[in-house]
């Protein structure tokens, strides 16, 4: 499926949570999300930001995209407090570590049942990021 056929299917997502502690990457894949058709982005700078950002949200998220290394609160404590809160709907982790990383953050990700739908490489190319949104 091309990402063209997406754009009008990914504006199901009628919001979307982007937890990142880079300002260049909250902004360059939220611009990404929009061309994708994605609305309403919300964006958090750390994971106590992101978790917050959760409680507050109404409707909750249907995406929530995650960075896993982050000062403070990182992807993991996200993924157990997303866990904790009985989040149901997508997950996608992104980050700029090494593959270890990425498959700890993965099987950390299935011990608490969230639904995964993929782990990006940073930088996030939009290709990947239709791919991983279509699992949804």
């Amino acid at each position: 499926m091309s990402v063209a056929n997406n754009h009008a299917r990914f504006g199901k997502f009628t919001q979307v949570l982007l937890v990142d502690d880079d300002k260049f990457m909250l902004e360059f894949v939220g611009d990404l999300l929009r061309e994708l058709g994605v609305m309403n982005v919300t964006t958090a700078m750390d994971g106590a930001q992101g978790l917050a950002a959760f409680d507050r949200a109404a409707p909750k998220p249907d995406l929530v995209l995650c960075d896993i290394h982050m000062p403070e609160q990182d992807g993991f404590q996200v993924m157990a407090g997303l866990a904790t809160r009985g989040y149901g709907r997508g997950v996608i982790l992104i980050s700029g570590q090494e593959a270890l990383t990425l498959k700890s953050a993965t099987l950390m990700a299935q011990f608490h049942e969230l639904n995964i739908l993929a782990t990006l490489a940073k930088p996030v190319d939009k290709l990947s990021l239709a791919n991983a949104m279509a699992k949804l």
